[in-house]
């Protein structure tokens, strides 16, 4: 009996000192692990780095494939998908704004960027959401043009987003702070074989193209500027053809969206709100191209009229007047790259001759491509390295001050505390910089529903329950909808308890407005669609379309209004009467709304409601807004003024759904990574001042736990029945 207690106190002994020991293992490897990075490069893994010896990295934007979309609603990354199709593949691409917007705020503030290159293809691929998509994108590329200027004061970082405050939008607060500095300036390049979409003659793709450095064109290519359009579809004479009877009730002389049904044509009213919506946004779409493109003042309405009422401009009319700059009989940019890349000095001279105008007073360094979607993978793994060295120092650090021989342990083994040999100045950093902070980022896109009024509640209750949300920044892009489901996101915003900032993309009208009203400060784009402060209801009669058809329908009603919502019951007056009182209840509603939420009086709300349509440029000076931006304005907005200004994390909901067999993928990818990495950490820790004992266990333990602790309790075992 004795001998067995004996073997359990050996056992209980043995393993206590193993689990000693797979502590201290633990914490060396972590400590191993922060040296690592420190020494391979102090933001970067070598695997994710685009800093290789004498790379010059050009990013191509492949825009003759791309899909600009809000939020993809299925986890198929860039990286995941577009990787496998090749630059010069057919195949169109999704990709999120703010994806894209953040992959070139990061290569302007990256060194080893040295150019853009967007590529348009033969004006059919690029398909987005609306201008103020194109607005965003042009914002962020004039960011990339003057990265070679800086703030006088430092800008906040965003963990999430790298930390770039677009300021495009305020020309006169930018040039004050801006100031030059030694950094090179970067090349952006854009090519395209033609520029005249037949389906788009506001020319979104030419007005993009415009904010880049230098614009090349094919020399048998074309450029259409017809100015912006709308057209609408009249179906009342349809209406009548058939018997079908459409009554609308409506508050706001200008809202117009039930017209299709109602009327053959544009109304007074109509016509000028409509109008006025396209002088606005053209109005933006020239003052845009004359300032990226260094137009002389002579540019004025009168000359852009009559651009655009001249028709299709060829190659060589373009170039005459300054709106491309060379027209290569092929894209340049490749063998531009060559150029640098190649080591004979015969091939670069040949190059560098051919394509002497392009270079003349441009000093191009690039001598590598690089993809979008292998960059922006590149950018997703700094952010994981970063957020694994903050974690990392923090465990190392904690044990060390729980437990004075671990302390003393890494200081035997050359990790002396408060560094634990990383470098002073950026623990220092971190120090000052991490924390737990987060903002929510939440998207409302499309009608606004029950099922969307159920997943936005849903996300907002997901925000209340976590104390470290500061702030939460509303993404609209939607034209409305439901009146209860807006009211349900409305008061559900309200009761979050946090400020709200709201970002509006491309259209933020009626509902999309509505749910927007209380937000502590509203951006927008100039050629955002907003406003339609209005309400209106549809009671749609087929009894005549049945009649003429030898159907006929009778029915018993115990009250005048029920059989309101009946497609076959006419319309009556108690009926009328009952539906005008609600459009009038919710309107007043509606304006009393904006008024508490914008804090103007309701005859000022009057003046703006109407169900009248603005642009954003209208609306900031009617107060519907507060400044002009995009998400990432106001994702720093929320940042400098909600939170402590660290590292703080961005988190976007909804939550993309993922696919059960793209998740297993992921995950087995990245066990096979950390795999490769505790082997090759395994034979130098093994190599090193570490014990024998204390490698292996360190990294089992950070490979499975489970898997560790029974092997040593094994071990333990086995050792005391020998002795025995």
């Amino acid at each position: 009996m004795s001998g067995a207690f004996g073997i359990l106190r050996r056992l209980g002994s043995t393993a206590k000192t193993s689990f000693a020991l797979v502590g201290l293992g633990t914490t060396v490897y972590g400590a191993n692990e922060i040296k690592k990075y420190n020494d391979a490069h102090p933001d970067l893994p070598y695997e994710t780095s685009t800093s290789k010896e004498g790379q010059k990295n050009v990013l191509v934007l492949p825009f003759h494939r791309m899909k600009i979309v809000e939020q993809k609603k299925k986890k198929f990354s860039i990286s995941s998908l577009s990787s496998k199709l090749s630059d010069d593949d057919s195949g169109v691409v999704e990709v999120e704004i703010k994806e894209l917007v953040d992959a070139i705020h990061a290569a302007a503030e990256d060194p080893n960027i040295v150019a853009l290159h967007g590529t348009f293809g033969h004006g059919f691929g690029f398909n987005c959401g609306g201008f103020a998509h194109v607005e965003e994108i042009r914002n962020a590329i004039r960011v990339f043009n003057e990265s070679h200027r800086r703030h006088f004061e430092p800008q906040k970082k965003i963990r999430e987003t790298g930390g770039k405050d677009d300021n495009a939008n305020h020309e006169k607060e930018r040039n004050a702070r801006f100031c030059n500095i030694d950094a090179k300036k970067k090349i952006s390049y854009a090519f395209a074989d033609t520029f005249d979409h037949p389906m788009d003659p506001g020319n979104k793709e030419y007005f993009l193209a415009s904010a880049f450095s230098q614009v090349h064109m094919q020399t048998r290519g074309n450029v259409n500027l017809f100015g912006v359009s709308a057209t609408n579809c009249f179906l009342a004479d349809a209406f009548e053809k058939y018997g079908l009877t459409v009554h609308v009730f409506k508050h706001g002389h200008f809202k117009n969206a039930p017209n299709s049904l109602t009327e053959t044509g544009y109304t007074h009213a109509h016509y000028m709100n409509t109008k006025a919506i396209l002088d606005s946004i053209n109005g933006t779409i020239y003052s845009s191209i004359s300032q990226s493109r260094a137009l002389p003042e002579v540019f004025d309405n009168t000359v852009w009229k009559n651009i655009h009422n001249y028709g299709t401009m060829t190659a060589e009319n373009a170039q005459e007047i300054k709106f491309v700059d060379h027209l290569p009989r092929v894209n340049p940019i490749f063998d531009l790259i060559t150029m640098n890349k190649e080591k004979g000095e015969k091939i670069s001279e040949t190059l560098r001759k051919k394509w002497d105008s392009i270079l003349k007073g441009q000093n191009f360094e690039g001598n590598r491509e690089i993809s979008l979607s292998k960059y922006t993978e590149i950018l997703r793994e700094r952010k994981k390295w970063q957020n694994r060295k903050c974690q990392l120092y923090q465990k190392v650090k904690d044990a060390a001050s729980n437990s004075t021989a671990i302390g003393t342990f890494l200081g035997a083994v050359g990790y002396q505390a408060p560094y634990f040999g990383w470098d002073k100045e950026e623990v220092d950093q971190l120090l000052t910089k991490f924390t737990k902070e987060k903002v929510a980022v939440i998207h409302i896109t499309g009608g606004i529903d029950n099922k969307i009024a159920k997943s936005v509640t849903k996300a907002f209750r997901q925000v209340k329950k976590d104390e470290n949300f500061k702030c939460m920044v509303l993404r609209v892009d939607s034209p409305g909808g439901s009146v209860t489901a807006s009211e349900t996101i409305l008061e559900e915003c309200k009761d979050v308890g946090i400020p709200v900032v709201c970002s509006f993309s491309n259209l933020a009208a009626s509902g999309g407005y509505y749910i927007s009203a209380f937000s502590d400060k509203i951006f927008a784009q100039k050629t955002t669609v907003t406003g339609s402060i209005g309400v209106f209801g549809i009671k749609l009669d087929a009894t005549e379309a049945a009649r003429r058809h030898g159907v006929h329908f009778d029915s018993v009603a115990l009250g005048k209004h029920a059989g309101t919502y009946s497609l076959f019951e006419p319309l009556n007056h108690s009926m009328k009467t009952n539906l005008s009182r609600n459009m009038d209840r919710i309107y007043n509603y509606f304006k009393k709304i904006v008024s508490e939420g914008r804090g103007i009086s309701l005859e000022e709300t009057e003046k703006v409601a109407k169900g009248r349509v603005w642009t954003g440029a209208q609306a900031k000076d009617m107060k519907l807004i507060d400044d002009f931006g995009g998400i990432h304005h106001a994702i720093s907005y929320a940042i400098s003024n909600y939170t402590s200004g660290g590292l703080v994390e961005v988190e976007v909901f909804p939550k993309p759904k993922q696919y059960p067999f793209i998740g297993a993928l992921d995950k087995v990818s990245t066990v096979a990574m950390d795999d490769n990495r505790m082997k090759h950490l395994l034979n130098e820790v093994m190599e090193g001042s570490v014990s024998r004992f204390v490698a292996p266990c360190s990294v089992l333990m950070c490979i499975d736990e489970r898997t560790a602790m029974q092997t040593i309790i094994n071990d333990a075992c086995r050792q005391a029945c020998s002795e025995e």
